[in-house]
């Protein structure tokens, strides 16, 4: 498949093909190598960032919930 470089504004793109299925607003990084080649990479979101893990904590206060235990020496 050949892809033409095309201009748009001050820049120049790359278009990726619909059957590539990438979804709008999908991020990657670019690397120019050596031979001019260009590579996409996915970029892969940290798994730590954000604040996605407050929503599944749940704590509870356990130190007011206590009940009195029969005594094992009686």
């Amino acid at each position: 498949m050949t892809i033409k470089v095309r201009r748009v504004g001050n820049s120049v793109t790359l278009t990726i093909p619909k059957s590539f299925n990438v979804a709008p607003g999908a991020k990657f990084k670019a690397e120019l190598q050596d031979d001019g080649s260009i590579v996409y990479r996915p970029e892969h979101r940290n798994p730590f960032e954000g604040h996605w893990f407050k929503e599944d904590l749940h704590q509870e206060d356990v130190m007011n919930d206590h009940e009195v235990l029969d005594s094992e020496w009686s």
